[in-house]
C-alpha cells in the first residue's frame, strides 16, 4: 500500500513539474468542490465520439479516394490527398485556438500527418520527371518536419511533437544513404540520436511519447551494433552494450528500456549459447545455465524497477 502511495505521490511531483503547477495551484484544486459524475461520464463520452468521429471521416475520405482513383486527373489527386491533409492541419489549428473544439485538434492534426505525405507523393509522381526517389521522400519530409516544427513551436502539442520527430527521421535516414553512409553505422547514429531525443521529451511535459522512441531507439542502436560486431573478436561488447541500456534505465527511470535491455541481454545469451554449444555434451548444461540467467535477470529487473524506476532517484 505505501508503495502504491509512494508511485502516486512520484507521479503527481512529475506532473507538476513538467507542467509548472504550483503548491498553491494543487491546493486549491484540492479544495474546489468535487466534479459531478455525469460531467466526467459526458467527458468520456465526448472524447469517445470524437475519435470514433474523426475515424469515420478519415474512413470516409480514403474510401472515396480509392473509389474514384483512376477516374482523377493528376490535378484532382493532389487535390484529394495533399488538399484535404492541408485542410485537415488549418482545422486543427483552428481547433487549439478555441477551447471548445480543443479535442477535435488531436484527430485533425494526426489525419493531416498522414494524407499530406502521401499527397506530397503524389504530386511528386504526378508532375516530376523521374530522378531519384530517395530525393523525393527527403522533399516530403523536410516539408513536413519545416510544417509540423513549427507548429509545435507555435502549439506545444504533443501530438504535433510527435510527427516532427518522424519525419525528422525518415528526412535523415534518406539524406545519410544518399551520402553513401553505411546502413550500420547509420543504424547506430539514427539509435543514438533517438534515445537523445527520448530523454529530452522525458524531461517535457510531452513525456507521453518518451517510451515509443525509447524503445525504437534502443531497438535500432542494438541492431545495428549486433550487425557491426557480429562473428568478430568485438562481439561481446553488444552483451555490453545490453548491460549499459540497462543501467540507463535506472538513470532516466525508464520501465521500456529496462524491458529492451534485459529482452537483448537474453536474446543474446541463447544465440551465443546455441552457437557454441549446440553439437556440443554442454548443451543441458547451457540450458541449464540460459533459465538460470533468466530467472537472474528477470529478479534483477524487477529490483532496479523498484529502487531506481519506480521510487525517486
Amino acid at each position: 500500500m505505501m508503495s502504491l502511495k509512494k508511485d502516486a505521490l512520484q507521479d503527481i511531483v512529475s506532473l507538476a513539474q513538467h507542467n509548472d503547477i504550483s503548491l498553491q495551484e494543487i491546493a486549491a484544486a484540492l479544495q474546489a468542490p468535487p466534479r459531478q459524475g455525469h460531467k466526467e461520464s459526458s467527458s468520456v463520452l465526448s472524447k469517445l465520439f470524437g475519435y470514433i468521429g474523426g475515424i469515420f471521416v478519415f474512413a470516409g475520405i480514403g474510401v472515396f479516394i480509392s473509389m474514384y482513383w483512376d477516374d482523377f486527373g493528376s490535378a484532382a489527386r493532389v487535390i484529394v490527398t495533399l488538399g484535404s491533409g492541408l485542410v485537415a492541419f488549418i482545422m486543427g489549428l483552428m481547433c487549439l485556438a478555441d477551447k471548445k473544439y480543443e479535442r477535435a485538434a488531436t484527430p485533425l492534426l494526426l489525419m493531416a500527418s498522414i494524407l499530406q505525405p502521401m499527397g506530397v507523393l503524389v504530386m511528386l509522381q504526378e508532375y516530376a520527371s523521374g530522378g531519384d526517389a530517395r530525393h523525393g521522400l527527403m522533399f516530403m519530409a523536410i516539408y513536413m518536419l519545416i510544417q509540423q516544427g513549427a507548429a509545435f513551436i507555435a502549439k506545444g502539442r504533443t501530438a504535433l511533437a510527435f510527427s516532427a520527430i518522424l519525419f525528422g527521421c525518415i528526412f535523415f535516414v534518406n539524406l545519410f544513404d544518399v551520402w553513401g553512409l553505411d546502413e550500420k553505422l547509420n543504424g547506430m547514429v539514427m539509435g543514438a540520436s533517438l534515445l537523445c531525443v527520448a530523454y529530452a521529451m522525458h524531461q517535457s511535459k510531452h513525456f507521453a511519447i518518451a517510451p515509443f522512441w525509447y524503445f525504437f531507439g534502443a531497438v535500432i542502436l542494438l541492431f545495428s551494433v549486433f550487425d557491426q560486431v557480429k562473428n568478430t573478436p568485438l562481439e561481446l561488447a553488444y552483451l555490453g552494450l545490453s548491460a549499459l541500456i540497462i543501467f540507463v534505465s535506472t538513470y532516466v527511470r525508464s520501465r521500456t528500456l529496462l524491458l529492451v535491455g534485459t529482452m537483448s541481454m537474453l536474446t543474446y545469451i541463447g544465440y551465443y549459447t546455441a552457437k557454441h554449444f549446440a553439437n556440443t555434451v554442454g548443451w543441458p548444461i547451457a540450458l541449464v545455465i540460459i533459465g538460470i540467467a533468466l530467472v537472474a535477470l528477470s529478479a534483477l529487473a524487477v529490483r532496479l524497477n523498484r529502487q531506481y524506476i519506480k521510487t525517486s532517484s
